[in-house]
């Protein structure tokens, strides 16, 4: 047998690790995902058609509300990418209302975090964007999961070599190391 046969079947192997390796993973809180869910627009057009049905919804969330038995997110609604995390694109489906059954921070649950929640769909809530009138569908949360910030971009200051306030490098004695 020749050394090409011998290492076919590592090769086989070493590829399917890799494939396995890049498939990006679901958060434990959030799986189940349902294979076939509505979309926010769908819901908001016809809300008694997918009342109750199991959702995987998230977005950017702009408001919490403590409220005496929960929490109401409201979460500008954005694609989902194959972990379950919200895009940066520049569309939406519109808004939706999360209820959560518990207290969330205000100041950890902050307007302009990611955030997937899975849950149910239970009807919709009439309010207000602004001053626009709109109806949001209202998911009652089984599990939520706020995603981490990214890290902070990097300070970059840029210098002018041959402006100095002190002069030149070579121009001020504190530099030259007498003083």
């Amino acid at each position: 047998m020749g050394k090409c046969a011998q290492c076919a079947p590592n090769l086989v192997l070493l590829a399917a690790i890799l494939l396995l390796a890049g498939c990006a993973t679901v958060p434990e809180d959030l799986q189940p995902v349902p294979e076939v869910q509505p979309g926010v627009a769908e819901v908001r057009a016809d809300p008694q058609a997918f009342e109750g049905q199991a959702v995987v919804w998230g977005g950017t969330v702009v408001s919490v509300d403590n409220l005496a038995d929960g929490t109401r997110l409201e979460i500008v609604s954005r694609p989902l990418g194959r972990n379950q995390r919200p895009l940066e694109v520049d569309r939406s489906d519109g808004r939706f209302h999360a209820f959560f059954p518990g207290f969330l921070d205000p100041q950890v649950h902050a307007p302009m975090r990611e955030v997937t929640v899975r849950g149910r769909v239970v009807g919709i809530t009439e309010g207000t964007v602004g001053a626009f009138p709109y109806t949001f569908p209202r998911v009652e949360v089984e599990a939520l999961h706020l995603w981490p910030l990214p890290p902070p971009e990097p300070r970059v200051i840029y210098r002018d070599p041959f402006w100095d306030p002190w002069g030149p490098y070579w121009g001020h004695p504190w530099r030259r190391g007498w003083w």
